[in-house]
């Protein structure tokens, strides 16, 4: 298993920071190579993503839930599944910190990564860095799709005056 880990700042309320991550609509377009996805319920979807590490490319059929760990402050998300006979578990944690000032959201993650089968024998060492790559790739996507949620709101907001 590894742990990959990091924080970064949004520029917007921890309100739309929650709001964001445990809608299924919002946060599964940013899985990298998002082929396509289903949503079941507001806590669960499905989702087929393209993937690649060295000579091995296909794709994973991967089942996404969401739990709320501390409502508005904490939540945990579960990844699991695979293809190509291989498989992934991928369980991140998620903390919200208001910062001084109406300054944003500091969003704190850790995440635990088990990649099994022929992708992680035949990868070796470039499966750690393709993991983080991935996991801190889901994470800018989130960061990036709340910062241009936030321009789209002010825009609406300035044409309403």
């Amino acid at each position: 298993m590894k742990t990959y880990s990091g924080d970064f700042t949004i520029p917007v309320s921890r309100d739309m920071v929650w709001n964001f991550l445990m809608d299924p609509h919002k946060v599964g377009p940013c899985l990298p190579d998002l082929l396509s996805m289903d949503v079941s319920d507001n806590h669960h979807f499905r989702a087929k993503v393209r993937v690649g590490v060295g000579p091995i490319r296909g794709a994973f059929d991967l089942a996404n839930s969401i739990t709320v760990e501390e409502e508005g402050k904490s939540a945990s998300m579960s990844v699991k599944g695979g293809g190509m006979g291989s498989g992934v578990d991928m369980n991140a944690n998620m903390l919200l910190e208001d910062l001084e000032e109406e300054q944003g959201t500091l969003l704190k993650w850790t995440c635990d990564v088990v990649v099994s089968g022929p992708i992680a024998t035949i990868g070796g060492r470039l499966i750690d860095g393709q993991a983080r790559k991935i996991t801190e790739q889901v994470f800018e996507n989130i960061r990036n799709a709340l910062v241009s949620l936030k321009s789209e709101v002010a825009v609406t907001n300035e044409e309403e005056e």
